[in-house]
């Protein structure tokens, strides 16, 4: 087993495919993955692209054939055109039940997903895609709202882009996938005062702060902020320092500097696929 920097903002684990396994319908699970299953020769549950559980035959590491591995898989292989030496991602979603996909697909539904969130147009299609996302990848909100903080976060900065109405000109509004990611990850808490309170809906009420108004909506450039504090970034008296990252750190409104908490800290940025050979 060998671990590499991932393609996309997830960790994921694959098993490498050989001729052999392939020509007979068989997947060799790896000794270093044996522990994700059952330790007793039975019927194992495979979710299909329908999302319907197929069962295939199972053989555990402990038989006489000295190899675990699973069976049933001819017509997956034909249907994937797969070939010696491809990469399967699996993922394990209950004590019998797992999910296999070659990793060309995974990638490419993820890639897909990612540019659909991006341009989600309300917040009910955003949720949509994130959903999806996260059914797709085996990971639940949460992370799936870190990784693509993360993503988009390593994106380059660009100016923010204008539109114009009846002659005159306003900016772009911060669209709604980036809003439910900070709401997600900041809980509607100011990242300079940590103040929040719930409207009516049940929801925490925040406002977002651009710290450069030029800047587009890009995560180092938006601010997660309270009415008041979005008002002092607008008339008071203003000192910003940044990281060399140029994430903003401190912040002085007239006489009194503040820490600003960025969520990037708290989060992996790094991540990896394990290989199973």
């Amino acid at each position: 087993m060998k671990k590499i920097e991932a393609n996309i903002p997830f960790d994921y684990v694959t098993v490498k495919t050989t001729k052999s396994r392939i020509e007979k319908g068989l997947l060799a699970i790896p000794v270093s993955l044996v522990d994700l299953f059952p330790k007793n020769a039975k019927k194992i549950f495979l979710l299909n692209e329908a999302g319907k559980e197929d069962a295939k035959s199972f053989t555990p590491y402990n038989s006489s054939s000295r190899e675990c591995r699973i069976g049933g898989l001819k017509e997956f292989y034909t249907k994937n055109k797969i070939k010696d030496g491809e990469e399967l991602v699996i993922q394990l979603l209950d004590d019998d039940k797992f999910k296999i996909i070659p990793e060309i697909i995974f990638e490419k539904q993820v890639f897909e997903l990612e540019t659909k969130i991006e341009t989600s147009s309300d917040e009910k299609e955003a949720d949509n895609f994130f959903n999806q996302l996260s059914l797709i990848t085996n990971k639940n909100s949460k992370e799936v709202l870190k990784s693509e903080f993360v993503r988009l976060s390593n994106k380059e900065v660009s100016k923010r882009k204008n539109k114009e109405i009846s002659k005159s000109k306003i900016n772009e509004n911060v669209p709604v996938s980036l809003r439910k990611i900070l709401l997600g990850l900041y809980e509607g808490k100011c990242q300079v005062s940590g103040f929040t309170f719930l409207m009516k809906n049940g929801k925490p009420y925040f406002e977002i702060h651009h710290i450069d108004p030029s800047i587009g909506n890009h995560f180092k450039n938006l601010l997660v902020v309270s009415p008041n504090v979005h008002a002092e970034f607008t008339y008071a008296n203003l000192e910003q320092y940044f990281d060399e990252e140029n994430w903003l750190r401190k912040v002085k409104l007239d006489d009194k500097t503040h820490s600003v908490f960025q969520i990037i800290d708290k989060i992996p940025t790094f991540f990896e696929k394990e290989i199973h050979y």
